[in-house]
């Protein structure tokens, strides 16, 4: 697995924030919550998730997944191409992505600690959406990489949409690579083969 990889896996997790910034921003909190109930759970079934990869697509179904809009990050991925798809290709695209990401990256959840994340005081305006929470992601050779996730809400409420890691945004990495197979070979094909690679992954 890549650097990169690890990185894009890793930086949907989170760990405990460090510090306190000049104002308050709920996305940094629930990037700190879900790490530290991520945490916990690694730690007391690191054993059982080695040995089952089902166990991990359902620990990524129950902490991770709530904590992000599937369905918006898809539709920025697909671009034009979302507004010409058929509903039903809108959803299948969203499943099999997510599907396709949990399959692909799941196994970097076990070499998560809670040292791999920090998040990073938070500088913007709280009340603005999208805003980003800035985390410093460490991997497994010691190296620190910038990590942002960009988030949407309000209030108490923030959905995670993109993951920037050294200003490298995912949505525009799937973006650019899909688009082109797109044009060669239609929404469908792609669909079947996101599906064809999270069938031959842990679900």
């Amino acid at each position: 697995m890549t650097d990169y990889a690890r990185v894009l896996l890793l930086a949907t997790l989170a760990a405990a924030a460090n510090g306190a910034g000049a104002q308050t921003f709920a996305g940094n909190e629930i990037v700190a919550g879900t790490a530290a109930e991520l945490a916990t759970t690694i730690a007391t079934r690191r054993a059982e998730l080695d040995a089952d990869r089902e166990a991990i697509a359902m620990l990524v179904d129950t902490l991770i997944l709530p904590r992000f809009d599937m369905r918006r990050g898809s539709r920025a991925i697909l671009a034009e191409h979302w507004d010409s798809a058929a509903p039903a290709d809108r959803d299948r695209f969203v499943t099999a992505f997510y599907e396709y990401l949990v399959a692909t990256y799941g196994d970097a959840l076990l070499h998560f600690t809670p040292d791999t994340v920090r998040v990073l005081p938070f500088d913007g305006d709280p009340g603005h959406s999208p805003a980003r929470a800035h985390t410093v992601i460490r991997l497994n050779d010691g190296t620190e990489v910038d990590v942002d996730f960009v988030m949407i809400g309000s209030d108490r409420d923030w959905r995670v949409v993109d993951i920037e890691a050294e200003g490298v945004s995912y949505v525009r990495t799937y973006r650019s690579q899909f688009r082109v197979d797109i044009a060669a070979d239609g929404l469908g094909s792609v669909i079947a083969w996101l599906e064809r690679k999270a069938a031959s992954g842990p679900r």
